[in-house]
């Protein structure tokens, strides 16, 4: 009983050691030749400056984001099912109106992911997607860049979106625009 103990505690021993999680910054994110079991975390706090309730009202535009962060949250990258990351990650919660008429009041965590997002040099980037009514989705994702500016205690971010023809996962996808204007700047409420 005590041999079987023992050979017990060592092969466990070894499935723990072998898939421990490496802990790198989600800044690098991107960067080729990644460990199979690595957590992108967001030591350098890049996250929080985005972290908080967003606003844009043109004339005809009302537009309502609430950014939260997420932490240490399980991704399954595409393609590579022998791959475990996990991330620090934005989701948003939004309200769109057009000409005063609710368009779109999103409560939750789908929308949009900055897990596949990336630094750049003057902002972040996150996938986004508008709703469809269509099963099959839109064919047009949008890559939006998000500039954070602080100026005399006025935050702001810059809201630059362009589209992705991701082509259709099945037929027919939804071929209709983005109604949420591609290019705002934000006020932090």
């Amino acid at each position: 009983m005590k041999t079987q103990a023992i050979i017990f505690l060592l092969l466990f021993t070894i499935v723990t050691l072998s898939a421990q999680v490496i802990e790198k910054p989600i800044e690098s994110f991107y960067e080729p030749n990644q460990p199979s079991h690595v957590y992108y975390k967001d030591v350098n706090n890049l996250l929080d400056q985005y972290v908080g309730t967003w606003e844009y009202n043109s004339s005809s535009h009302y537009f309502k984001i609430t950014f939260i962060k997420q932490i240490y949250i399980r991704e399954t990258p595409i393609a590579n099912t022998k791959t475990t990351i996990y991330t620090d990650r934005l989701v948003g919660h939004y309200l769109y109106r057009l000409n005063g008429i609710e368009i779109y009041n999103i409560n939750n965590d789908d929308f949009a992911l900055s897990t596949s997002g990336a630094f750049a040099f003057d902002g972040f980037s996150i996938f986004f997607d508008e709703p469809s009514s269509n099963p099959c989705g839109r064919r047009i994702m949008g890559d939006v860049n998000l500039i954070y500016s602080n100026t005399n205690g006025v935050e702001t971010i810059g809201w630059n979106r362009t589209n992705i023809d991701w082509g259709a996962s099945c037929n027919p996808s939804d071929q209709t625009p983005f109604r949420i204007p591609a290019n705002m700047v934000l006020t932090k409420i």
